[in-house]
C-alpha cells in the first residue's frame, strides 16, 4: 500500500477508506495529481483524512469537468469524460520516483545500491567505531556493482562516507543547491528540500543499513 501511493504520476480514487486516504496523501505529499471522483463518497469525498488539498479544483480542469466530478446526479458518461480529459491534460511534472529513477540509472541499472541512514550525531559510545568498521570491511568489497549512497548528513553518513576506502564508490544524495562538505565520494542532488529528499532516499536503495537515528531515519 505504501508504494503504490510512490510510484504513480496521475492518481484517480473512487470510494474508498481510510487505506485510499493514506495513499493519496502520500502522493499529493510529494506532488502527484490526484483526481478524485468525489461523487463516489468515501474517502473520494474528502472523508478518512483525505487531503484537502486534493479536492480543490486543479488549475487545468475547467470548473464544469470539476463539478462533473461531484454531482451525483450527472450521468456516469459524463464524470467519466470529464475525468479522463482532466487525466489527459495534466502536465509533465518530475516525481520522486522519477527521480529515483533516473539516479538509478546514473549508479547503474545493475548496481546494488546500499543506503547508509543514521543520526546527525553519536549517541552510543560504540557507534561510531562501528559505523567505521564497517565501512572500511565494505570498501574492501571487489564487487564493482555495489554503491554506497549517503544523505550528505553530519555523524553517521559522514562517518561513513571517509571510511568507505578512497570515496570512489560513496555517493552523497542532497536536496537541490546542497552539498556535503566531506571532501570525499561525490555528491549528487535530487528533491526540492530535505523532506523530499528523504522520500528519494527512501525508494532509492537496496539495502539499507541503519545507525541509531530518531524520526527521520524511521521514515525512511
Amino acid at each position: 500500500m505504501a508504494i503504490l501511493g510512490l510510484i504513480g504520476d496521475v492518481y484517480i480514487t473512487v470510494e474508498g477508506g481510510p487505506g485510499v486516504s493514506q495513499e493519496a496523501k502520500a502522493a499529493f505529499e510529494r506532488g502527484a495529481t490526484v483526481v478524485p471522483l468525489m461523487r463516489t463518497g468515501g474517502a473520494s469525498s474528502g472523508q478518512f483524512d483525505f487531503p484537502p488539498g486534493a479536492t480543490v479544483q486543479l488549475d487545468f480542469a475547467s470548473k464544469q469537468q470539476w463539478s462533473l466530478l461531484q454531482d451525483k446526479g450527472a450521468s456516469v458518461h459524463k464524470s467519466a469524460e470529464a475525468a479522463a480529459s482532466i487525466v489527459m491534460k495534466c502536465p509533465a511534472k518530475t516525481t520522486t520516483a522519477m527521480e529515483a529513477q533516473r539516479l538509478r540509472s546514473e549508479l547503474g541499472h545493475d548496481a546494488r545500491i546500499v543506503c547508509i541512514l543514521g543520526g546527525t550525531a553519536f549517541r552510543n559510545g560504540d557507534s561510531k567505531a562501528l559505523v567505521e568498521a564497517i565501512a572500511a570491511k565494505l570498501g574492501k568489497l571487489t564487487d564493482a556493482k555495489m554503491k554506497f549512497v549517503t544523505g550528505g548528513m553530519k555523524g553517521v553518513q559522514e562517518a561513513f562516507a571517509k571510511s568507505c576506502g578512497d570515496g570512489s564508490r560513496v555517493w552523497n544524495l542532497l536536496p537541490v543547491g546542497e552539498s556535503s562538505g566531506y571532501g570525499t565520494g561525490t555528491d549528487i542532488n535530487a528533491g526540492k528540500d530535505l523532506d523530499e529528499r528523504k522520500i528519494i532516499f527512501g525508494l532509492l536503495g537496496d539495502i539499507y543499513i541503519s545507525v541509531e537515528g530518531g524520526p527521520g531515519v524511521s521514515q525512511e
